[in-house]
């Protein structure tokens, strides 16, 4: 686990940032209509959303998974593979007794230089951070 404040550190530092929160990310990076609908918001489980993030073409890294349980207890944000994330998804809800993708979520591939987001009200977006790429 990494501490949410040391994520967004490293994000800060890594895209040339200077975010005050990962809300303060959430909310001021991707303009409106750039968020995609996810096609039925209600009736997706987490293995059908993880797919999204596996086209989100993120480098074989360690990946930093943010959820509503990474602020439980200052829990952090999980450590996962890219490689490991769907088996992450199937685990997710046994051993925090909700679903991965039930509220705003956050992967984050540092040495991608991606973000892919879910917000809570079921629209997602990709933003890439690499110098003159296309905005999400």
């Amino acid at each position: 686990m990494m501490t949410l404040d040391a994520l967004l550190t490293s994000v800060n530092t890594a895209f040339g940032w200077r975010f005050s929160s990962l809300t303060d990310l959430i909310e001021h990076l991707v303009p409106p209509e750039r968020w995609r609908r996810l096609a039925d918001p209600e009736g997706m489980d987490d293995r059908e959303i993880v797919g999204l993030v596996e086209n989100a073409a993120f480098v074989p890294e360690i990946l930093y998974v943010v959820t509503d349980a990474s602020y439980a207890g200052q829990r952090g944000a999980f450590e996962v593979h890219r490689d490991d994330l769907r088996d992450f998804a199937a685990r997710y809800r046994n051993q925090n007794a909700a679903m991965m993708f039930d509220g705003d979520v956050l992967v984050i591939g540092i040495a991608s230089q991606r973000i892919w987001m879910l917000h809570h009200e079921g629209v997602w977006t990709l933003f890439d951070g690499h110098p003159g790429a296309p905005p999400p």
